[in-house]
């Protein structure tokens, strides 16, 4: 007889059914969900009646999709709300600037995690909430050059698979690449992720130098030159992190300013 699950094993399978979504489903059958993220087909299907019932998935006519209630949860996410509420008018600008994709993303892991996307009408194929390797894209390799030394580590530590013909694969090159976006400041995707589609991006900093996310424009081949946006990108990825700075220090005023009042009272 097959032990109940820990409630950390529910959350992991919790996770493992969220996962199991593809980008461009609309509804899932609830069996199938449950192979993909290699459960049984019963316990798949307790789970996913204790997440429709938390509002987590919605039942559809074909199957299950994800709820509400996950939106509402995602919007909760400080980094992600405060991040893409400063970001949304630099990257209007870009867009403008560049008649170009812009892309605004943070590092997770070793992942490139986008949080927020402009297109244009070009049917490039990220998505917000799609994650791709790091060092297979512009926007990653820029936030991984300015990353502390173990974050590369951790990347190099895996095999780095070729995601398209021009992905960087050698850790010494990949290296060498990450020395020259701390030179320049910019970071260039030259089809590494994508056949077809080239970017330019640069990374959100803090005061102290931390990475807090990154800017990209993206294009296809031969629309337009990424060399020729590249100032533009690294222009508003400065602005955007001096705005967040402020941003940040303007809270840590009013909180002390509420700590005073406190201890005032």
């Amino acid at each position: 007889m097959s032990e109940e699950p820990t409630r950390t094993g529910m959350l992991q399978r919790t996770f493992d059914i969220l996962g199991a979504f593809r980008p461009n489903d609309v509804s899932v059958p609830p069996a199938q969900l449950a192979r993909r993220a290699g459960l049984s087909k019963a316990t798949g299907h307790r789970i996913i009646q204790e997440m429709l019932a938390l509002g987590m998935l919605e039942k559809t006519d074909s199957g299950v999709r994800l709820g509400l209630r996950m939106f509402e949860i995602g919007q909760l996410v400080p980094l992600q709300r405060n991040l893409r509420r400063a970001a949304l008018p630099f990257m209007s600008d870009l867009r403008e600037a560049t008649k170009a994709t812009v892309h605004l993303a943070v590092l997770d892991g070793t992942d490139v995690l986008y949080v927020e996307i402009m297109q244009r009408a070009d049917n490039l194929p990220s998505r917000v909430g799609g994650r791709l390797p790091a060092y297979a894209t512009g926007v990653g390799k820029a936030m991984l050059a300015y990353s502390p030394r173990y974050v590369v580590d951790r990347v190099l530590e895996q095999p780095l698979r070729p995601l398209a013909p021009n992905t960087i694969t050698n850790p010494d090159e990949l290296r060498k690449e990450l020395s020259t976006i701390r030179r320049t400041g910019v970071a260039y995707d030259r089809e590494e992720a994508t056949v077809g589609l080239v970017c330019a991006a640069a990374p959100i900093l803090s005061l102290d130098g931390a990475v807090i996310g990154g800017l990209s424009v993206s294009h296809h081949v031969g629309s337009i030159s990424p060399q020729r946006v590249a100032p533009a990108v690294h222009i508003a990825a400065l602005g955007l992190g001096r705005t967040l700075n402020r941003n940040l220090e303007f809270r840590r005023d009013e909180s002390r300013t509420r700590d005073d009042n406190d201890e005032g009272a």
